[in-house]
């Protein structure tokens, strides 16, 4: 049974969602890093989805909102990335506590891998990563929305702007510069090569940001990596509230996790496509 509740900082507290392990013990908790704005709320079901699936593995899974989403405490103005990454260490901490285990995988999608990613370098405790469709470079990312912004305006458009302050508004959302600032000096190509545990790429589409992450980290013997075709339009905005369904990737993070054998007996190392 699922268990709503509040943790971390009275100051800064965060919503999640505790979803406990069914079956057997897989002796490993998984904590689901969501990704930002639009693409959060497109994501919601399928976050869930993947919870609750791995949960039916053996698997205790903790999923939340960052500080200034969702139904955590305040908002965006005066958070940092680094306080996402904290906020992270803090998901990590409450679902070790909960699951009694000593090891948690980070599942991140889109911006949330990005984040998992920097997590994982810097807390202990995390056993593996895995990226689904992942955001390489925060500061690619930011201009994206700058672009995506301009390109909006270009065309009459002024539910996306940027205000004078230097806040990205976009499809609902808005993103202080500080965070902005903070965001473009993450990047994945920085990071990977310090983590010194099992990683996996499970993307719904190709793109060559995927590939190179695949050409550097290849070589590996602990990388993993597969192409599930599949929905992705994550920022797509209509009037009912429209979500996405990537099955087949959800069900290949479930097969990831369903078929890696348990961590020091060696891992599943492969690329499909």
């Amino acid at each position: 049974m699922l268990e709503a509740f509040y943790f971390g900082p009275s100051e800064s507290y965060l919503f999640g969602v505790f979803h406990p392990r069914m079956g057997v013990d897989r002796n490993e908790a998984v904590v689901l890093c969501n990704p930002f704005g639009q693409e959060y709320m497109r994501a919601h079901k399928s976050v869930r989805r993947l919870a609750i699936n791995l949960a039916a593995l053996g698997y205790s899974v903790l999923r939340f909102d960052y500080r200034g989403t969702g139904d955590s405490a305040g908002d965006l103005q005066g958070v940092t990335a680094d306080h996402w990454l904290e906020d992270i260490g803090h998901a990590v901490q409450e679902v070790m506590d909960m699951a009694a285990v000593g090891r948690v995988a980070l599942v991140g999608l889109r911006l949330g891998a990005l984040f998992a990613a920097r997590a994982a370098a810097d807390f202990s405790g995390v056993s593996r990563v895995v990226l689904w469709d992942p955001v390489t470079s925060g500061a690619r990312y930011v201009e994206d929305i700058r672009i995506a912004i301009a390109d909006a305006q270009a065309e009459g458009s002024r539910s996306r702007l940027i205000s004078p302050d230097g806040a990205l508004h976009f499809n609902g959302f808005s993103m202080p510069a500080e965070f902005q600032r903070t965001l473009a000096t993450m990047n994945l190509n920085e990071t990977l090569p310090s983590l010194n545990i099992p990683m996996a790429q499970i993307v719904s589409h190709e793109a060559e940001e995927f590939a190179a992450l695949e050409r550097h980290l290849g070589g590996r013997a602990n990388f993993y990596a597969e192409l599930a075709p599949a929905p992705h339009n994550w920022n797509y905005v209509d009037h009912v509230g429209g979500i996405l369904w990537p099955k087949p990737v959800i069900d290949a993070i479930e097969q990831y996790f369903d078929q890696t054998p348990i961590l020091g007996q060696g891992a599943l190392c492969a690329n499909r496509s």
